[in-house]
């Protein structure tokens, strides 16, 4: 009787650390897979390794991101470092816990949040944590490195950057259009003074309840809308985000026209006055005119 216990508990022991052998190379596979996507720019990959409630934190954010808006980061660092390396040196796994740490290597030679390209080359150092879910999936990664070291790196042997309250803004603006091609509405307005005044969404300046029905009816018409930045300029308290709206009409009716299943292309300006950590004021400068003709051409030739 006693051989038989000892057996099974010796079988349940070796059951268990197959179990915890299994997870763990799963949650590798996971984070390295990541990284080669991430590489490779391919971040219709993401959701093989991130679990659906996935949240990134990251030095140059001031709160969590979720899956969509890495996303759109990633394809943001892809541009600007064409060539982007993450050689990982070591992954540990303790349960539902994980750490990778390796070298980031590239040059900038692409554009960075609407700055023109340094042409440097960045060896940079990073730690990045993780809380993983029960399948070795992502839930929340905790990006660590050395701000100073980067920002030193990329523009060694140019100009000082402008004003810290400058840069500061141009990232808060960039957060902003983030967040729209996320189509976190309800992120933006908190990004908005409550008594904030819009001025170009209509005829006349609109609130933030105004703003939030505008842009909601134009997301809404344009599903897979994106906002491309294009440049960024801040001055003081002012930060101006030229850009290009792209999207596909087939959501739902815009400015009473009926689904066209056309894709627009819309230049746009829009100037931020931030305040106190929000935006207290802001003015669009948009070829609407163009908007409605590209969906309009085919209905007035047919008339």
């Amino acid at each position: 009787m006693k051989t038989r216990i000892i057996l099974f508990t010796l079988l349940s022991c070796v059951l268990v650390t197959t179990s915890l052998l299994n997870a763990q190379k799963d949650a590798k596979t996971n984070i390295r897979g990541l990284f080669i996507a991430m590489d490779a720019g391919q971040v219709d990959q993401f959701g093989k390794y991130c679990a659906t409630d996935f949240q990134m934190y990251h030095p140059f954010l001031t709160e969590p991101v979720p899956v969509d808006v890495f996303k759109g980061i990633i394809q943001g660092q892809k541009a600007a470092f064409p060539d982007m390396l993450h050689e990982i040196t070591d992954i540990l796994v303790e349960k539902d816990k994980a750490s990778a740490r390796g070298i980031f290597k590239g040059t900038n030679t692409g554009s960075m949040q609407g700055n023109p390209p340094t042409g440097n080359k960045v060896i940079l150092p990073f730690i990045v944590n993780y809380d993983l879910d029960n399948n070795g999936k992502i839930k929340n990664q905790y990006v660590e490195f050395n701000v100073a070291s980067f920002n030193a790196q990329l523009m060694k042997g140019l100009p000082p950057m402008g004003d810290p309250i400058e840069t500061t803004n141009k990232q808060f603006a960039s957060n902003i259009m983030s967040e729209l091609n996320a189509r976190n509405l309800d992120k933006v307005i908190n990004n908005y003074a409550s008594d904030a005044r819009f001025h170009g969404w209509a005829p006349q300046a609109i609130d933030v309840n105004g703003y939030h029905n505008t842009m909601s009816g134009l997301l809404n018409a344009f599903p897979d809308s994106k906002f491309q930045i294009l440049d960024i300029i801040a001055d003081g308290d002012k930060v101006v985000v030229r850009h290009q709206l792209e999207g596909t009409h087939t959501g739902a009716a815009f400015q009473g026209i009926p689904v066209t299943n056309k894709k627009v292309f819309v230049p746009a300006t829009v100037t931020f006055r931030i305040a106190n950590g929000k935006v207290a004021e802001a003015w669009l400068n948009a070829d609407f005119l163009g908007l409605i003709t590209q969906l309009s051409t085919d209905t007035a030739m047919k008339k």
